[in-house]
């Protein structure tokens, strides 16, 4: 345990630590201990800080990843000659007095030979049962000579450890004792010196992978490959031989592969080296004495599934994909949040390939589809794509609405719908307000049991949770992240399913981020979540219980984390802001072919696919003109045998055109607006009877549908619709900011008689609406302490015209204006005196309404407040 004190005391005078470098030396290793594999559990020691007391260095973390892997620039660095390389030590040979002695006993010390407590401390439990310890094992090494001597200074830049063997792999700890150039610290890394060899091989044959390979791709261009990687615990000691209780420790974990196969700290010390003879407080000695130091390397491989295990550092698309085998997307968009999960089923991609070319919803899956099986990045990627303003299951609501009008003489609506599902309550979908009550039940078989209607049973089943309400008491709309279950095995109606994927929702609540999490192998064969911009692969543990949501009631806004609705950056910090808000299960008749889909998949897209001369001729000529004029061959394309000039032609325009296809911009779904259909509801339990309004004098004979609209984020409404799909006839709604409504409506707006009770101030309005705001005759509630019931006539939403006010007066009421009771009293009647309008009134007023007097002029004032006292 490092003792703690007070600021270190400055160097001695004929030292300038700006200008010093310490020699290493030859080096001497210790006796090696046995490797030991069981450790009692501890927790992850953090990495710390570039201590305080220093002065002041570059800030940069305590790693050495992919910027600093193989540590060439650390070996070739150069310093100034004029620099000197070794310096006279004077031993600090004082020992602490009887009261520090004491405060260093009450701090608790340990030996840095005490391997056991230290093997505790670096490899740390990992409470997952698929990440599992392999095989643990120590470097123990002496450095003599730190400093050296006038006669033979250490000038060595970087020393390596004697090579300890630790599962099938070499690794060693390299040091530099000046740290790396500009710094006053040393630097420690520990290195796998396998991967350093040409020997290693840095990438595998993908198994199993989690999306299938395009034939035309893998065949003709080179195929995607898998990185190779062990992900280690490690720990380091530095420390006094001949007093083991001083010492300086660092833990930390780390994915090692070819590419970063060191990990270490820039900065290991709390003190500068040229401190290192000087005792500090809380030291029992200086931790350089005899010129010596001591350094044990705690290493311990672990077996991890996800490759993905204490990545360090950026991944670029490309790298991602070489760890998951999958194309990360960027933006967390509606869209590909919803279709993703889809593609990864079997059955639907089959469904995709084959709907026609160029038309729509081919031109959005098809292009996407592309890019998941050829793993293409675009220059596009990282650019913001559209954010819609929908519900993920909205998106999907719209794309099975649409399907029947985007292919009119086809059945693929039906084929849709027998797969997927038609999202539509009063066909069976469980979503909108037809979603799972998963606030009262929080698992998705009780929920389901307890469903009021029947539930449709497609070949991928997609359930909505319940993630909001409306809270009627403080008049706005919250999220629930109350804890629901998600069962690995569901039962609908005796119908067996299987976990398959889940939809996130990710911060406030009208936040439209959402992230696909997607087990295409099934189940134990791995997790991937698809994020903003990266792919991760995830065990059942870090997929699952990390999404599932908090351990409180849902919607109990009384712990903040609980309820992501307040702040739109909870999606930052809020640990449950990012919560399961759908869930797909594979239906067990389907599964088989979903779990088991092959590694390589054939697809040539009739929209790339030349289909005679006319069109093979072009192709020709460009693809002629542009190889020949670089003095290249087709990029990618390898002629196989006994294929013709023509036919290798033909696969190089083929594989060409996809390239060019998977290349460009992420495609976008062209996006109904959503008013040429209406989601209903089949028990329709509203209010509103469509005969009975054509007795209203706003029913004009439009009305043509009931039903409900009910997405996450978005306004509510239960009512009538016109043939357009907009608000029309009587209705319920209630607006994202919590505003509710209870009356007639007109192409979208409120308009006839309703009620309205406003969120923000809780004042009620029962009146005439037009366009959407008070006109006419109407009566307005307060929800003030006084009560005050407002019954006259309103224009453009405001007070206007003659009224009868009843209730309190109020010193807010006082301060308004006693004719329009709008605007502040601002103006003064002379000669009378009496103070009562605000300008615009008191214009058109010759005689005061208080005590009958002519107005011969009027005073404007600044700062009027009227009070009851």
């Amino acid at each position: 345990m490092e003792a703690a004190g007070g600021l270190p005391p400055p160097p001695p005078p004929n030292l300038n630590p700006t200008n010093l470098n310490i020699p290493p030396p030859p080096t001497v290793p210790i006796t090696e201990l046995p490797s030991t594999n069981n450790m009692p559990p501890a927790q992850p020691a953090a990495v710390a800080a570039p201590p305080p007391q220093a002065p002041a260095i570059p800030q940069v973390d305590h790693q050495d990843s992919e910027d600093e892997g193989s540590g060439s620039e650390h070996d070739d660095s150069e310093e100034d000659d004029d620099m000197p390389r070794w310096y006279p030590i004077e031993e600090d040979k004082s020992e602490p007095c009887a009261d520090e002695l004491e405060y260093i006993k009450s701090k608790g010390e340990h030996s840095a030979t005490d391997h056991a407590y230290w093997e505790s401390k670096a490899f740390f439990a990992i409470d997952d049962p698929e990440i599992t310890p392999r095989e643990s094992g120590r470097i123990d090494w002496l450095v003599e000579g730190f400093n050296g001597t006038k006669e033979n200074p250490n000038n060595q830049e970087v020393m390596h450890s004697q090579i300890q063997r630790i599962d099938g792999l070499d690794w060693q700890i390299r040091f530099y004792p000046r740290g790396v150039p500009g710094s006053e610290y040393i630097s420690v890394f520990i290195e796998c010196v396998s991967m350093l060899s040409d020997e290693y091989a840095a990438m595998e044959d993908f198994k199993d992978p989690p999306f299938p390979f395009l034939k035309l791709a893998s065949s003709k261009q080179n195929k995607i490959k898998k990185r190779r990687s062990v992900a280690a615990q490690l720990g380091m000691l530095m420390y006094n031989p001949d007093e083991p209780r001083v010492y300086e420790y660092q833990a930390e974990a780390h994915q090692f592969h070819k590419m970063s196969n060191d990990y270490g700290w820039k900065y290991f010390t709390r003190f500068p080296r040229y401190e290192f003879h000087i005792r500090q407080h809380g030291q029992r000695q200086a931790i350089l004495r005899g010129d010596k130091l001591a350094f044990s390397a705690y290493i311990r491989t672990i077996d991890d599934p996800t490759g993905c295990l204490w990545e360090h550092g950026d991944q670029s698309a490309d790298g991602i994909t070489a760890v998951t085998g999958l194309r990360p997307f960027s933006r967390s968009l509606v869209y590909t949040a919803s279709a993703i999960p889809m593609l990864h089923f079997a059955p639907f991609r089959k469904f995709a390939r084959d709907l026609p070319p160029r038309e729509g919803a081919s031109e959005w899956l098809h292009p996407l589809l592309l890019k998941m099986y050829s793993r293409k990045r675009s220059p596009n990627y990282g650019t913001r794509g559209s954010q819609y303003d929908v519900d993920v299951m909205e998106m999907l609501w719209r794309v099975a609405n649409g399907l029947p009008q985007m292919y009119p003489d086809s059945d693929q609506g039906s084929k849709f719908n027998d797969l997927v599902g038609s999202f539509h309550a009063e066909k069976g979908a469980v979503c909108g307000s037809n979603r799972l009550n998963t606030k009262d039940y929080p698992s998705v078989q009780t929920a389901v049991d307890h469903h009021q209607k029947l539930i449709a049973r497609p070949a991928l089943l997609t359930l909505e949770l319940q993630r909001q309400e409306h809270d009627k008491n403080e008049r706005k709309w919250k999220k629930l992240t109350n804890k629901v279950q998600c069962e690995e095995k569901l039962s609908v109606g005796g119908t067996s399913y299987t976990l398959f994927a889940f939809i996130t929702h990710c911060g406030h609540l009208r936040s439209c981020r959402y992230n696909s999490y997607v087990r295409p192998r099934g189940p134990g064969k791995g997790w991937y979540a698809y994020q903003d911009s990266k792919v991760t692969r995830l065990t059942e543990k870090q997929a699952r219980e990390r999404h599932s949501g908090g351990d409180c009631g849902g919607g109990d806004s009384s712990r903040k984390d609980e309820d992501g609705y307040d702040s739109p950056f909870s999606e930052f910090h809020e640990p449950t802001s990012e919560v399961t808000c759908a869930v797909m299960y594979v239906r067990d008749d389907s599964a088989e072919q979903t779990f088991n889909a092959p590694d390589v998949e054939e697809w040539v897209p009739d929209f790339v696919m030349p289909l005679n001369d006319a069109v093979d001729a072009p192709i020709k000529s460009a693809l002629h003109e542009s190889f020949a004029a670089a003095g290249t061959p087709a990029p990618s394309v390898i002629a196989p045998p006994a294929v013709t000039e023509e036919e290798f032609t033909r696969l190089n325009a083929i594989a060409t055109l996809i390239d060019d296809a998977a290349t460009r911009a992420t495609p976008e779904p062209v996006m109904m607006d959503g008013e040429d259909v209406v989601m209903k509801d089949a028990d329709d339990d509203s209010n509103y009877d469509i005969e009975a309004q054509e007795t209203s004098p706003m029913y004009d004979g439009k009305v043509a549908s009931a039903g409900t609209k009910d997405w996450l984020g978005q306004a509510y409404y239960e009512g009538s619709f016109n043939e357009h799909g907009a608000y029309h006839g009587g209705g319920h709604h209630i607006a994202t900011n919590g505003d509710e409504y209870l009356g007639e409506f007109r192409d979208g707006q409120y308009s006839g008689f309703g009620k309205l009770v406003y969120a923000l101030t809780g004042n009620i309005y029962e009146g005439e609406f037009q366009e959407g705001r008070p006109e006419g005759r109407g009566k307005l509630t307060e929800a003030s302490s006084t009560g005050n019931v407002y019954e006259g006539g309103f224009r453009d939403g405001k007070k206007h015209g003659d009224f009868v006010l009843t209730g309190k007066v109020t010193d807010e009421d006082q301060s308004h204006c006693h004719i329009c009771y709008d605007k502040d009293i601002t103006t003064a009647f002379y000669d009378c005196g009496h103070v009562v309008a605000c300008r615009e009134c008191a214009a058109q007023i010759d005689v005061c309404p208080v005590c009958r007097r002519r107005v011969v002029a009027r005073l404007q004032l600044y700062g009027v407040r009227v009070s009851n006292a």
